[in-house]
């Protein structure tokens, strides 16, 4: 790295303070007529003498800059202390300096006071008359040198961290630019977007006119540029128009195989009917820079930056200019590549190909897939609904995701700072709920040893998710209601109210209304809850958010279980598609989970026929069973609903009857265990008869 750490006028007021202060040490020790200071650096080849006149204490400097970097420092002996004579001291000039700088001078004490390969600097005390130095004087006036060499040697370490300061500034401003343009090449997917933000940002860095990109349409025969002029500091002008190919100027910039710097004025005179040209004069660009962008052999399309000034194209900023070249290639190709396969939609192999580069996953809702209409509505109601302190009923077949949904009101509200609670009524034990939700003191019950802090309490601020909220007990229900409508609670074995701040969010699969109407569910409860519903479509309801799912449960299982599998069979996401999915979201991702580990190449491929009978699916062909209830006749099961019969009473089977627990039914099918006895019941199912039966 090379290092111009040497500015005259940055030095002046030092130096010039320096003199004054080394001069009136002088008057008090030693008589000198004059005091100079050299100061010579090599690169670029500069001298410099600064002076000051004793008595008059009047200031001046002299330079000379040298085209060539000679030494100009005719001293062999610069770099040791000398005293010279008025015999002597023309040898020191050899005519550099001019002479009425020495003129008069009959004694000259020399001494060095910082040498290094690229910088020279010696101090001069003289004298008019022909008294010499005694050895005194030059003791005091070595002392002062001394001094003096302090002084210059912290300027100039001063001016060289400066100037490495302003090197490695400039080094990062470079690095910053790269960032921001790869930033844009791999974040957009539009390329006159893209051209825009890499346009403002090259704008902006270099301050330069003009750019533009050359790049093909999709016509063979037709080349669009986007180009981009600077009209001022902060406006742009703008424009993407479609040219011809066989309009030569166009043509010699886009097939151009090597870096060229042309004349504005020299094309014109070529390709005098040329607008663009035209267009360029008037705005008072004189010099083009065109770089090929080339990728793998393949002509990409050229970039162009044009300026009022050539001397913007400096070996420097080229080399920059080229690396943005490279990253734009990338960027053309990535969004050419990204168009192509957008259009490529006729076909559900095409479609994965898409997919498998673009799932969409909506940000502010983590792990929600999907574009379809259903989904979309769902997403504005939450939407509508997150930022008040209103209840939210989630409703939803099991399986569908209803705890996402329920996280996705709680991020976009304002209590998404708090870590949202969550509790699944169906999973703790009735006599353990009144505690699990509003806390015990201690001795409350037995086993009762501690205090305990209930899940309303835990909420306080945040938001309490209460899912499965069909299967609380009727005789809690009371008190839920009474939460809910004083916002405060009481704690097991305690009669202080405790006021909480809890957003609820209820969740349940079960038809509420129906269970209001049963007398299993207390309808002043209900009304409390279903004051915003949000009804959760099932996966059959939305079948076009499939090959999105497939695609982002296939990235995630082959991430976790560390497999390279990038793509699915179109014949398996067909099958996908076609299957009703019962199980919604939930069995999608246990089948393509099992699929996943038993992929052995890059695609996920399997006959979905056989995977899943093999693997007692709700696929399973249908079998006449041995258990045929009498009344099953009077039951119109559609044929959906006969094959997920004759899957459960497999299954029962090979479990003995046995429906919870680890090895029971419910683990087997995917389910939970209110929701498999809740289909056995519509689907006339008992499991002492199908061991019976056995």
């Amino acid at each position: 790295m090379e290092h111009h750490f040497f500015d005259l006028a940055l030095l002046n007021q030092a130096v010039f303070a320096c003199l004054d202060n080394i001069n009136k040490l002088c008057k008090n020790f030693v008589h000198v007529d004059r005091i100079n200071i050299f100061i010579e650096t090599l690169s670029p080849s500069t001298l410099a003498l600064f002076h000051i006149d004793s008595q008059t204490e009047q200031k001046g400097v002299w330079s000379q800059t040298s085209a060539t970097d000679d030494n100009t420092f005719h001293c062999e002996l610069s770099s040791i202390p000398m005293h010279y004579n008025h015999t002597t001291y023309q040898l020191f000039l050899a005519e550099v300096i001019p002479a009425n700088y020495y003129q008069d001078v009959q004694n000259c004490y020399h001494s060095s006071l910082y040498w290094t390969d690229d910088c020279h600097c010696a101090l001069h005390f003289l004298r008019t008359n022909d008294n010499s130095f005694t050895e005194s004087e030059i003791t005091k006036l070595q002392q002062l040198a001394e001094l003096v060499a302090k002084i210059i040697t912290n300027l100039f370490t001063i001016e060289q961290i400066n100037s490495e300061k302003t090197f490695f500034e400039h080094e990062h401003l470079r690095d910053h630019i790269l960032v921001n343009i790869t930033n844009t090449a791999i974040s957009i997917r539009d390329l006159d977007k893209m051209l825009k933000r890499v346009a403002q940002d090259i704008i902006e860095f270099f301050h330069i006119d003009y750019i533009g990109l050359i790049v093909p349409s999709s016509e063979q025969v037709q080349q669009q540029l986007y180009s981009t002029y600077r009209l001022s500091d902060t406006k742009f002008s703008q424009q993407c128009i479609s040219l011809n190919l066989p309009q030569s100027f166009i043509k010699k910039l886009a097939l151009s195989p090597t870096l060229d710097i042309y004349s504005i004025e020299e094309l014109h005179a070529q390709y005098s009917k040329n607008n663009i040209l035209n267009t360029m004069l008037d705005f008072g660009l004189t010099s083009l820079y065109c770089l090929p962008l080339t990728l793998a052999n393949q002509q990409k399309g050229a970039l162009l930056l044009a300026h009022r000034h050539a001397d913007i194209f400096s070996s420097d900023n080229i080399d920059l200019f080229k690396r943005i070249a490279d990253r734009i290639t990338i960027a053309v190709d990535n969004i050419e590549a990204y168009q192509h396969v957008s259009n490529l939609n006729h076909s559900l192999t095409n479609e994965n190909r898409y997919l498998s580069e673009e799932i969409h996953l909506i940000d502010s809702y983590r792990e929600i897939v999907g574009q379809s209409k259903a989904i979309q509505k769902v997403l504005e109601q939450v939407e509508m609904v997150a930022d008040s302190a209103s209840s939210v009923l989630l409703l939803g077949e099991t399986g569908t995701g209803k705890e996402l949904f329920a996280k996705a009101i709680h991020q976009r509200s304002s209590r998404r700072n708090k870590r949202m609670i969550k509790i699944n009524c169906s999973a703790v034990p009735a006599n353990l709920l009144e505690s699990e939700l509003f806390g015990h003191e201690r001795g409350a019950f037995t086993n009762a040893n501690t205090q305990r802090i209930g899940r309303f309490e835990l909420a306080h601020g945040s938001t309490l998710l209460l899912d499965e909220i069909g299967d609380i007990p009727l005789e809690l229900q009371p008190k839920l209601l009474r939460v809910l409508q004083e916002k405060e609670i009481e704690r097991l074995g305690s009669n202080k109210t405790i006021p909480v701040d809890a957003r609820v969010i209820a969740a349940t699969n079960c038809d509420l209304e129906k269970m209001v109407a049963d007398k299993t569910f207390r309808a002043d409860l209900y009304y409390r809850l279903n004051v915003f519903p949000i009804h959760i479509p099932p996966l059959r309801h939305r079948k076009e958010d499939i090959p999105a799912l497939a695609q982002f449960f296939t990235q995630k299982f082959a991430h976790q279980m560390k497999r390279d599998i990038d793509s699915i069979a179109s014949s398996t996401l067909q099958q996908l598609c076609d299957y009703d999915w019962p199980g919604n979201v939930r069995e999608l991702a246990n089948v393509i989970e099992r699929a996943v580990i038993l992929t052995k190449g890059a695609s996920l491929n399997l006959n979905m026929q056989s995977f899943l009978v093999n693997d007692h699916s709700l696929l399973q062909v249908p079998i006449i069973s041995k258990v045929q209830p009498p009344d099953i006749s009077n039951h119109h099961f559609n044929h959906n609903d006969l094959i997920q019969r004759e899957k459960i009473i497999q299954v029962l089977k090979e479990t003995n009857g046995i429906i919870a627990g680890p090895k029971g039914a419910a683990v087997r099918l995917g389910l939970k265990r209110t929701t498999l006895l809740s289909r056995m019941q519509k689907l006339n199912i008992s499991a002492k008869e199908v061991i019976q039966e056995e």
